[in-house]
């Protein structure tokens, strides 16, 4: 199998496919889609393909602290969105993200403990995400904003899955979870629709992360049993049931 190949074609598609239902269905569901494993699940894909299945298991562990670090890029893209401009909101966000998964090095974690502090966070930045003010919503256009959305998406995944021969699993973990489709969706919506909607669309991801996190968490369970499908498939169908019900009980 050429994975490359599949690189190229997989994440142009994914990102076409979460721009276009957030258009449609408006950045709250279109976030709650984009929280779906999109790219971290293929990213754990190509790491097995490339390294082995131990290699994808033990990454699980980083996986789950990278979601910490994860949460708090969104959360603070939200606050500082409302007052910054896109490029030094990412730029901020990204030194967080960095410096959340540095501190997590410095401790000894099991994985039951690290699921319970993801969760924790979780929950706790849907409690305390900002709200979005009460003006409407003002769009301008980007020409082709697509393509390069999809361009992006495809460079990020291809330097995160090449750097984890350099890395090894437990920081190869920690980056799968990078917010790439995060920070497209953001920057983007940040730059074309101001900081309303990138408060919303952000909440949306917020709101899928416990499946999220959940997919990943029982990877870790099901890969030393089952064939890679069978442990995507069924961590998924879990995945969504979950958002399912977060979904219902957010609103």
């Amino acid at each position: 199998m050429n994975v490359l190949l599949v690189k190229m074609t997989l994440m142009p598609l994914v990102i076409g496919l979460i721009t276009l239902s957030s258009r449609k269905w408006g950045h709250r569901i279109g976030g709650m889609i984009a929280s779906l494993p999109w790219v971290a699940g293929p990213i754990l894909l190509f790491f097995i393909l490339e390294q082995g299945k131990t290699f994808g298991i033990r990454s699980v562990q980083g996986i789950l602290m990278g979601i910490v670090s994860w949460i708090t890029f969104c959360y603070c893209y939200a606050q500082l969105s409302r007052k910054l401009h896109w490029l030094p909101t990412v730029l901020i966000s990204y030194v967080v993200y960095v410096a959340v998964a540095w501190v997590f090095t410095f401790f000894t974690l099991d994985l039951f403990a690290t699921y319970g502090i993801a969760i924790s966070c979780a929950i706790l930045a849907l409690r305390l995400f900002p709200t979005p003010a009460a003006q409407p919503i003002q769009t301008r256009r980007l020409p082709f904003d697509l393509p390069i959305r999809m361009v992006v998406a495809t460079l990020f995944v291809v330097a995160v899955t090449w750097l984890a021969n350099v890395l090894g699993p437990a920081w190869s973990g920690i980056l799968t979870p990078f917010p790439i489709i995060t920070s497209i969706l953001a920057i983007f919506t940040h730059y074309l629709q101001g900081s309303n909607a990138t408060i919303l669309i952000l909440r949306g991801l917020l709101i899928g992360v416990l499946g999220f996190t959940t997919f990943f968490f029982l990877q870790a369970f099901l890969l030393p049993h089952f064939s890679v499908g069978a442990s995507f498939c069924l961590a998924l169908v879990v995945n969504l049931l979950i958002n399912v019900v977060t979904l219902r009980l957010v609103n």
